[in-house]
């Protein structure tokens, strides 16, 4: 009840304000009248049955009222009367103003969300841009019965000011109402409009906004989700032999097929503490060994599975198009998994600026700072910085654009061989996790000159464009395209070289192979929320064995790294509210190297919560 009290308040007063502006003029017919008496009548009669008033407050409140003469002295005097009793409203007082609006209004009103999700979504992106909280606004969706309502509710809960709840209300009859009721509603706008400000509504409205800002729980957004998976993975008989890099020397699996059952399990909770600031607590299945994964393979005879600290993070939002993020949180990109794997979380901090240019156009700017080792004896402690221009084009829910030019730069991330067998003073230069398909040189050596530890022989300082187009014309069904493009400009061929072959007779000559695209389309709903709610998605990635540093990107194509080529496709159906099956498909051959091809399959059961 506490999530409804304050739209049901908005639209009751609302029809009350507009009742006494009806009792006040003259030229008001004598039903209009009547029926406002009847109105406020019905009104009093119900918060009697609630006993929220006693009998003798009702008769006194009424007594004009039963006469078809309600006046705006006895309106507000109920007024008075709720606010001292601390009762705002209730469902039953919203559905019966509702139903005493008349049926002149109730056929302009957008029952939200199915007959128009276009007004919905605009709603959304006010309420998630100032309040950050999506899922808190599907559920307030969920429960409100029209746009006016949500408008409302929005306003008071402080996700929109004064000024943007007029705007949205215009807005939605302009453009949404039917045009007898936008004309009727457009002419009365200016008469009605500054009563209704000066009238106890706003006064309301701020105390019930303090309200909500005093209750801890309103401040709180608990979240999570659970997949289960099988996955197999399928090794071409042809396939070359591959070694083990975190164990050089020993082979790795490259021609037996696999069949795994896995399970994902992740539990968050937000915190706003203050007007500017929030944190965010999360935990996952997984390892502390492993960024790219967050799953948990069954099959370890029944023991028990690892959680880990997924996220801890510091938000500040000292205005509306600026946040900075401190401690471990997601990614802050605009990105695709021909980059980054979707399970990457970043530790560091991100600061973002994304200004409005006008109703269509806004730019987004992201820039950040990551360790990724500290080494105690060295300065020379590894980091990624990162830095992202972008633009966004969106023409309501028709048609949303967003193209990005990225920069990342790992710095002291090369591979430092060590001067002598058994010396170990380099070993730190070795990345802490890879995958495959980096062009790596020997840190480490035996006597009879094989590597025993491996680092990068290239240094990794990725140029990445990233483009999407969002077609919604067939709203909810949506066409979105995806272009992304990097280019690794850190490669030099004569430094990967000297790399590559030290400590070898030969040298080395290694190809520059740094380039890698994916082109992608998906159709359908673009989020899925409900039974029978859909997508289906197509891709091709291309990514040369040196494009981006094979630790952070996709762990599913190709099982992991680059020097990869090949196909993806998939399709999502929904079972139930937050629950879904989602299924994938992915072929990949090496691009250079021994013959490797592999592809993979995964069925999932999602929920989440």
């Amino acid at each position: 009840m506490k999530r409804c009290f304050t739209p049901i308040a908005g639209v009751f007063l609302f029809f009350l304000s507009l009742c006494a502006v009806s009792a006040a003029h003259a030229q008001d017919t004598a039903s209009a009248a009547g029926g406002s008496a009847a109105a406020v009548q019905s009104i009093l009669d119900l918060l009697r049955e609630k006993r929220i008033i006693s009998a003798d407050e009702a008769a006194a409140l009424g007594r004009d009222s039963g006469n078809g003469q309600a006046s705006g002295r006895e309106l507000q005097g109920l007024v008075d009367l709720l606010k001292q009793k601390g009762v705002l409203g209730s469902d039953d007082l919203a559905v019966l103003a509702r139903d005493q609006a008349g049926s002149t209004a109730s056929a302009g009103k957008m029952k939200l969300p199915s007959e128009d999700r276009g007004f919905v979504k605009i709603l959304r992106e006010r309420w998630v841009k100032n309040r950050n909280r999506a899922a808190d606004f599907d559920e307030l969706a969920a429960e409100n019965g029209d746009a006016e309502d949500l408008i409302g509710r929005m306003r008071v809960m402080g996700a929109i000011s004064a000024r943007e709840a007029e705007e949205l209300d215009r807005l939605y009859r302009d453009t949404y109402l039917s045009g007898a009721v936008s004309t009727v509603m457009a002419a009365k706008e200016k008469e009605y409009l500054e009563r209704i400000r000066k009238n106890v509504a706003w006064e309301l409205d701020e105390k019930i906004q303090n309200k909500f800002k005093e209750q801890w729980t309103q401040n709180i957004r608990l979240s999570g989700d659970f997949r289960l998976r099988y996955e197999g993975e399928f090794f071409d008989e042809n396939n070359g032999e591959i070694g083990r890099i975190d164990k050089p020397g020993e082979p790795a699996n490259s021609t037996i097929d696999r069949h795994l059952l896995r399970i994902r399990g992740r539990i968050g909770v937000d915190a706003k503490v203050a007007d500017d600031f929030a944190v965010g607590i999360g935990l996952a299945t997984g390892s502390t060994s492993n960024p790219v994964s967050t799953n948990q393979t069954l099959g370890d005879s029944f023991n028990k599975k690892t959680i880990t600290l997924d996220k801890a993070l510091l938000k500040w939002s000292p205005a509306p198009s600026f946040t900075a993020w401190g401690g471990r949180h997601p990614n802050p990109w605009f990105y695709s998994d021909l980059v980054w794997d979707a399970d990457v979380n970043f530790d560091g901090v991100t600061l973002q600026y994304t200004p409005q240019l006008s109703d269509a156009w806004s730019v987004f700017v992201n820039a950040g700072a990551y360790p990724l080792q500290e080494v105690e004896l060295s300065q020379h402690d590894k980091w990624l910085f990162g830095g992202q221009l972008g633009v966004k084009y969106r023409r309501w829910d028709r048609l949303t654009a967003k193209l990005a030019v990225a920069y990342y730069d790992f710095e002291n991330t090369v591979g430092v061989p060590n001067g002598f067998v058994g010396d170990t003073t380099n070993d730190f230069t070795a990345p802490q996790f890879q995958q495959k398909g980096n062009t790596l040189s020997a840190i480490s050596r035996d006597l009879q000159g094989n590597p025993t530890k491996l680092g990068y022989a290239a240094a990794y300082k990725e140029l990445n464009i990233t483009g999407s187009l969002d077609i919604g014309v067939w709203d909810p069904v949506h066409i979105v395209l995806l272009a992304d493009y990097v280019d690794n400009l850190g490669f030099d061929k004569q430094q990967v070289d000297a790399r590559a072959g030290a400590g070898t007779a030969t040298g080395a000559d290694v190809k520059k192979q740094t380039v890698g695209y994916q082109l992608g389309v998906t159709v359908g709903y673009p989020k899925l929320q409900e039974f029978g709610d859909w997508n289906v998605m197509l891709a091709y990635k291309y990514l040369e064995p040196d494009a981006v540093m094979d630790a952070f990107t996709d762990s599913d194509f190709h099982l992991g790294g680059t020097n990869a080529k090949g196909w993806i496709a998939g399709a999502d159906l929904g079972l139930a509210k937050n629950v879904w099956l989602s299924t994938k498909w992915l072929t990949a051959n090496e691009i250079s190297g021994p013959p490797l091809a592999i592809d993979v399959f995964q069925f999932n059961v999602n929920a989440k919560f």
